[in-house]
């Protein structure tokens, strides 16, 4: 379970960005999951309501944003949508090698507040 380690790093990237930004509780964090990840969304929502409790983000709400899996086309220079087996680019036919999403992970955004007052 893989999800569990992925969690814990999206947690300690909130720690140190509501560090960095006097940020003193996390209301919300978005991540984006590339759709070749092979994540369960299950597993991530049981991991980071496991391993948020006692945090500055026990009470923020995971937002997984699944993103589609694209290739670029050297040849006609089109970016088109892909799966684990069709990598053919739809206007020119030819195979690309090139994937340009799909695998990604990535803390998209973090909302929170914080004490400060200005």
């Amino acid at each position: 379970m893989h999800e569990l380690s992925i969690i814990y790093n999206v947690l300690e990237i909130a720690k140190e960005h509501a560090i960095n930004n006097a940020i003193s509780r996390v209301n919300k964090i978005v991540i984006n999951i590339g759709e070749f990840c092979a994540l369960q969304e299950d597993s991530l929502n049981f991991a980071f309501k496991n391993l948020s409790k006692d945090s500055l983000c026990e009470e923020a709400v995971l937002v997984i944003e699944k993103k589609d899996a694209q290739a670029y086309c050297k040849s006609c220079n089109y970016i088109f949508k892909i799966d684990l087996k069709h990598k053919v680019c739809p206007i020119c036919k030819q195979f690309s090698h090139d994937i340009t999403t799909g695998y990604e992970i990535l803390v998209a955004s973090i909302e929170g507040d914080s004490d400060e007052t200005i």
